[in-house]
């Protein structure tokens, strides 16, 4: 029976081992040793991962092999001692930095029909409907436009091509907020699977994401209404307070005005960092969202800086290739968007369609497969999830002649 803190291992991953009962030795239990004392721990003592199931040290019992002594050379290469199993795309013991970012991308190579085509497609549908939601606000948005351009000769006849614009912008980022949670779930499912080896087929990941589509999407609108509450909230104090200040105090309401910038920021990314973990546990766990928000608030309590950093990372490197790729789409559609012509407005849509979809599927595909990661590594370090993971990698995969199978 599980804790708050530890649940059952996510479907897919096998049954967690079960302990011996009382007065009972467990099926893989070594011969009697020496006393307790002259190890210190037994069987399950230790606070240090790699103690308990693993052993008085690590690398000792499952792994083999002991620790080399003081200034010897590690011959292992990983301050964790020796190298754990590996049935999938990362060693199962607590990741460095390297390797969650190699498990992303080894879990796109590993299933990319999933990883790249279902989350591409999904996105790609999602921005399309977004284009056709947005052309109901054309007219509108183009009679708002024409009166400012009406005034402005050299402006004419971009009313409808700057109508067109925003309002495919507009329903591509509303369908893509839908949207995203849903690949968010469909590679969260994959990577869990690929970890221990297992390439799922879009039919099994979709028949695992279906029940929790509507919780992850839940999650998603609860996300960015907090969003908006809060930019509302912070605005409303610093009208008040500017005001409050009057016209003689100009310099102090800039100087509190950065400040309050500061601490939006400061307050968006400590929320962000400390909920990040919340789409994997909802695509992974079964919970209801307000039990997931407070065991990812748990999750990662003592873990804050480095899961930033991680995350910190991730996002520079997705925004760089993102921006490599996308820039010639937009130097495209900059150079259409000079001439009023219905052909150009039309390439305009398209290019920006086409900007949306890449960068949108690069960010989602990486950031979702790094969380992923940084969620079974969590739960590896804090709750020893390497031991069910491992079990069920060794059990037969249904429909497959093994679990290892890639």
């Amino acid at each position: 029976m599980s804790t708050p803190d530890q649940p059952a291992p996510p479907s897919g991953w096998g049954d967690a081992p079960q302990p011996p009962r009382y007065g009972q030795p467990g099926p893989d239990a070594a011969p009697p040793g020496p006393p307790p004392g002259q190890h210190g721990q037994g069987q399950y003592g230790g606070g240090q991962y790699g103690q308990g199931q693993h052993g008085g040290q690590h690398g000792q019992g499952q792994y083999g092999g002991g620790q080399p002594g003081p200034g010897a050379p590690n011959p292992y290469g990983s301050p964790y001692g020796p190298q754990a199993a590996k049935p999938g795309i990362v060693p199962l013991r607590p990741l460095t930095l390297g390797e969650i970012y190699d498990g992303a991308f080894s879990a796109i190579r590993h299933n990319p029909g999933v990883m790249l085509g279902v989350a591409t497609l999904v996105l790609l549908v999602a921005t399309v409907l977004g284009v056709l939601v947005g052309q109901l606000v054309v007219p509108s948005l183009a009679a708002t436009f024409g009166s400012v351009t009406a005034e402005e000769p050299e402006l004419a006849g971009f009313d409808t091509m700057y109508a067109q614009v925003v309002a495919t912008s507009l329903g591509s980022l509303v369908t893509v907020l839908l949207a995203a949670p849903v690949v968010e779930g469909i590679l969260t499912v994959s990577v869990s699977q690929s970890v221990i080896g297992r390439k799922l087929t879009v039919r099994e990941v979709w028949s695992r994401v279906r029940p929790r589509v509507g919780v992850l999407i839940g999650w998603a609108l609860l996300r960015t209404l907090g969003v908006i509450v809060l930019m509302a909230v912070w605005t409303l104090v610093l009208v008040l307070v500017i005001v409050g200040l009057g016209e003689q105090a100009t310099g102090a309401a800039v100087a509190l005005t950065v400040l309050m910038i500061l601490v939006l920021i400061a307050g968006a990314v400590w929320f962000g960092v400390r909920l990040g973990l919340v789409a994997p546990a909802l695509a992974l766990e079964g919970r209801g969202l307000g039990t997931t928000l407070a065991r990812a608030w748990r999750l990662t309590r003592g873990s804050f800086w480095r899961l930033f950093g991680i995350y910190l990372l991730a996002s520079i490197i997705v925004n760089v290739a993102s921006s490599i790729i996308t820039y010639p789409i937009q130097l495209g559609s900059g150079f259409l968007s000079t001439s009023g012509t219905g052909a150009a407005t039309l390439g305009t849509v398209l290019t920006l369609v086409l900007a949306t979809v890449i960068s949108t599927a690069i960010t989602t595909i990486f950031l979702s497969s790094v969380v992923a990661i940084l969620y079974i590594d969590v739960r590896m370090r804090r709750e020893g999830l390497d031991v069910q993971l491992a079990t069920a990698a060794a059990q037969p995969q249904a429909g497959g002649p093994s679990g290892t199978t890639r």
